[in-house]
């Protein structure tokens, strides 16, 4: 064992235990993307994700669905009737969705500094 390897070991030191659970990263999307676009629908976020991520990440309606009402009932968006349109939903990000789309964001930053470069840089 080097000194780098001990080095690493020391930043570690500092991230909480709960920074390597998952990341839900459709719910990253969805709160930046309602964030940006309010009045967004279920739809137009299955567009957004597929342009964004150049087709590489189609979501099902199912999925849409599923994690906007998640959303909805931790009160990180509203949902009202999109315009034009009495059935469709639209949503938009509320404080609280905005604070957790912030954590997420800092989650995501932390775990790119300090463990992915160092594993690729160590691979």
């Amino acid at each position: 064992m080097n000194g780098t390897e001990n080095t690493h070991e020391q930043n570690y030191s500092d991230i909480r235990r709960e920074t390597l659970e998952p990341i839900p990263l459709v719910r990253v999307f969805f709160l930046a993307f309602i964030s940006k676009y309010p009045d967004t629908a279920g739809y137009d976020l299955i567009k957004l994700t597929k342009n964004f991520t150049k087709g590489r990440v189609e979501l099902s309606s199912g999925t849409v669905y599923t994690e906007l009402r998640r959303l909805e009932e931790a009160g990180y968006v509203i949902s009202g009737e999109a315009k034009g349109s009495r059935k469709r939903k639209s949503y938009k990000i509320t404080e609280e969705g905005k604070e957790e789309l912030g954590n997420l964001v800092k989650q995501i930053e932390i775990r790119i500094e300090t463990i992915l470069k160092p594993l690729i840089d160590f691979i």
